[in-house]
């Protein structure tokens, strides 16, 4: 058959709910609003983990972290462990990287036959923080800890990659390709700093207030997620989450200038044509005293998917439970690629093509590897089923977080204890899917050769020859 080719346009740090057509009609996003009448909307999509590396590693293998091995941003996956790239690539696709994907160690592919552009982050252990020199006053920045010391409107260097990153995809498209195409075009945006460019930030900063999800009235207290609040005043909050809402207009602009292309592309080729909208996490942008992601609150754990192309519906809105996994399993069915075994993710080919929600019972899962004050580790977990979330985390199930999402949407109301048989029954689902001891176990295992990869990264001169290197009129500090 013939096969069409695919495009996955993943942006960093996305909160699922703020486009248009999500509900945050205060921020403007035209094209991904047109994407989705034009394709399926998937409400209540999740990530395998809520962190960028073992949330990128769960989608290329299909798989949550406890099972493949990668619970944080300092691991990677095994040179010998398939992901869906590679088996695309075996089917005949050219498979493409052209941008970000936050892959660690000499192995920059995991399948990608080839990459057009390179990568924000560094590629190696011991290179991060300080030694990142072309980022200048931005260094430590773009993490949770220091994000909210840069705000504002100007230029970044998360700004200036990302043109960099679509001017590159564009170029592409505009060639010739006689191979099926696989192209993935990784953003970083809109993940932090919060820097977006001086108009936008402006404007939004007239029409953002504090979410809702800000003010402290829960009926519950939890220890790993009181450690994660952060105490910042109503302006710093406000102008965060303008430059952030003007982050995500900027996405949004390059998501239309890219599909233009791709359409070009397609047109030119006389192929059809798959195109794709997925974020490897959110961004709690300031609901419940907290910025960045790390939870499996809403803002964190749930993610943005479209899915739009030649012999799937129009205009659909799928309301059952999916994941992140499911992307590979769903291109592979589609395209006649081998599935990959052991999967946490399935197909979502019914859903894509008929726009019936075939499984609205499904219960979908998340991990993260999170720690104490005093250094241990705890696994914690969460499974979304129909209306209902059950959050878990190991040495504090006294504390588990049952919420009813229809009825609570910002998660102020733990309902264990007003609903011990719901209760029970997603713990169950979580206890069958979740080995907290062994995971652990593989954790602190992997940690005995931290120190050694640390070293070796900061005393070697193995060049990162597809790291991008800053210009340094990213490196200035907001105008506004």
């Amino acid at each position: 058959m013939d096969k069409p080719d695919i495009l996955i346009f993943l942006s960093d740090q996305h909160h699922a709910n703020y486009a248009g057509v999500m509900g945050e009609t205060s921020i403007r996003t035209p094209n991904i609003d047109q994407l989705a009448k034009d394709g399926v909307v998937f409400d209540n999509a999740y990530t395998g983990c809520p962190l960028c590396v073992p949330a990128r590693s769960s989608f290329l293998s299909g798989q949550l972290p406890s099972k493949n091995g990668v619970f944080d941003n300092e691991g990677c996956l095994a040179g010998d462990q398939a992901t869906f790239i590679h088996s695309l690539a075996a089917s005949g696709y050219e498979t493409v990287l052209c941008g970000r994907m936050h892959f660690l160690g000499e192995d920059q592919r995991h399948g990608f036959t080839k990459r057009i552009f390179g990568e924000f982050t560094p590629l190696f252990w011991g290179r991060s923080g300080e030694a990142r020199k072309d980022l200048g006053p931005y260094v430590g920045k773009c993490s949770e800890p220091g994000c909210l010391d840069i705000i504002g409107g100007g230029n970044s260097p998360v700004l200036e990659y990302d043109r960099a990153v679509i001017q590159a995809a564009k170029g592409y498209l505009s060639q010739r390709h006689d191979k099926p195409q696989c192209v993935v075009v990784g953003t970083y945006g809109p993940h932090f700093v919060y820097v977006s460019p001086p108009e936008l930030y402006k404007y939004y900063q007239g029409i953002v207030g504090i979410p809702r999800h800000n003010q402290r009235n829960t009926n519950y207290s939890h220890p790993l997620l009181e450690a994660k609040r952060r105490e910042v005043d109503d302006e710093r909050i406000v102008k965060a989450r303008a430059a952030y809402y003007g982050m995500i207009e900027t996405l949004d602009t390059h998501l239309g200038d890219l599909r233009t292309q791709w359409d070009d592309y397609l047109a030119r080729s006389q192929r059809t044509g798959v195109f794709l909208y997925v974020s490897d996490h959110g961004d709690q942008a300031g609901e419940h005293h907290m910025f960045g992601k790390q939870t499996f609150y809403e803002g964190s754990a749930k993610i943005p998917l479209i899915f739009q192309g030649s012999g799937m519906v129009r205009n659909q809105r799928i309301k059952g439970c999916v994941s992140f996994m499911d992307i590979g399993p769903t291109l592979c069915d589609l395209v006649g690629a081998t599935v990959l075994p052991e999967q946490d993710g399935k197909s979502l080919i019914h859903q894509i093509t008929t726009g019936e929600d075939d499984e609205p019972d499904r219960a979908v899962f998340s991990e993260f590897m999170d720690s104490t004050s005093e250094g241990d580790y705890v696994l914690g977990a969460m499974v979304r089923q129909r209306e209902w979330k059950l959050v878990s985390y190991s040495q504090f199930e006294s504390n588990d977080l049952l919420f009813n999402l229809t009825d609570d949407p910002f998660e102020t109301t733990n309902l264990t204890a007003i609903y011990p048989d719901k209760y029970r029954e997603l713990k169950e689902l979580l206890v069958s899917r979740s080995n907290p001891e062994a995971a652990i176990s593989q954790y602190v295992n992997k940690q005995q050769y931290r120190q050694i990869l640390g070293e070796w990264g900061r005393n070697s001169d193995v060049a990162e020859e597809e790291r991008w290197v800053v210009p340094a009129n990213a490196t200035y500090l907001p105008e506004y």
